[in-house]
């Protein structure tokens, strides 16, 4: 079972999610409407590698696939939005994340270093089984995540980083982005209804610069 804060931020059906992506030069935000919830699906110990205790190479990173090379964590379908939560054991290790698989997620100034004490998740923050709120990711087709593991002590020499994954795939429809109030840039574009706009539970998808809206949206999204 899903602790109580993970629980919370979960959607319901006919709620509409607003997530943030660039478009462009610009953020905007980008609704759907949550037709069918299914889930939470599990991926239990998904296993990164050995860690060297304080190597900053850690486990190398990781896009979380299957023997036949498909992502776990990337959608095959345009209409599917993945919410998802992870757990990290041995409780020793931090994790650093990226979304897409080559962006940084977690940086204060720009590109963090692993190892640092900047921008990492440790296994006490999430545990395997209770996964925190602060792993919550958001993917869609034409993106996937990757992690890293990284051991901090010196004892033991090296460690083994797993992590448990707990994905609610939601069907969606798309109802259109936010106006800027700028002509230029909602010229011939698909606003979402106020009303939508309204109820909707906003969040963003990536980092300080948020992840570039896949082609399908931008096709989506023009009239």
């Amino acid at each position: 079972m899903l602790p109580a804060d993970v629980v919370s931020r979960l959607l319901r059906e006919n709620s509409v999610l607003g997530l943030i992506m660039r478009a462009g030069t610009i953020n905007r935000v980008f609704y759907f409407n949550i037709d069918i919830i299914e889930g939470p699906d599990n991926l239990i110990d998904y296993s990164l590698g050995a860690a060297t205790a304080q190597s900053t190479t850690g486990t190398d990173w990781d896009e979380i696939t299957d023997s036949a090379g498909r992502y776990h964590l990337e959608p095959e379908d345009e209409d599917v939005i993945y919410h998802l939560f992870f757990g990290i054991s041995p409780s020793q290790a931090w994790i650093y994340r990226r979304y897409p698989s080559n962006v940084d997620l977690n940086s204060l100034l720009g590109t963090r270093a692993i190892g640092s004490g900047v921008g990492h998740i440790s296994g006490g923050d999430s545990p395997p089984r209770v996964p925190s709120p602060l792993t919550e990711m958001f993917t869609m087709k034409g993106g996937h995540p990757s992690f890293l593991g990284y051991h901090p002590y010196l004892e033991p020499s090296s460690i083994t980083v797993r992590l448990n994954f707990y994905v609610m795939r939601y069907s969606v429809s798309f109802l259109g982005t936010n106006p800027t109030g700028s002509i230029k840039d909602d010229k011939d574009k698909l606003i979402a209804p106020s009303k939508e706009i309204a109820r909707a539970v906003t969040r963003v998808v990536g980092a300080r610069v948020p992840f570039p809206i896949p082609s399908w949206i931008e096709t989506a999204v023009r009239k």
